[in-house]
């Protein structure tokens, strides 16, 4: 199935942990966490333009210092 078509056969109002969307620009949108009516999901995008691009409008707020304490990428690749 193409970016062209969209998948229809996975329920987007039942989001689990893990569930990995692709959006036609190329960004791929990963489920992290799931509670209650709560959503949160990590978005990566292919070059720092895209990601400036998104987030022109959205207002600048600090640093959160939760995720900011998370180990970085490298504590999670398999050896």
């Amino acid at each position: 199935m193409g970016h062209d078509e969209p998948d229809d056969s996975h329920d987007h109002e039942d989001p689990q942990k893990g569930d990995h969307y692709q959006h036609r620009d190329g960004t791929d949108e990963i489920v992290f966490a799931v509670e209650e009516s709560h959503v949160l999901a990590i978005r990566e995008y292919r070059r720092v333009e895209d990601f400036a691009q998104a987030v022109a409008d959205a207002e600048y707020v600090g640093t959160h210092e939760g995720v900011a304490d998370l180990p970085g990428a490298e504590a999670f690749e398999e050896e």
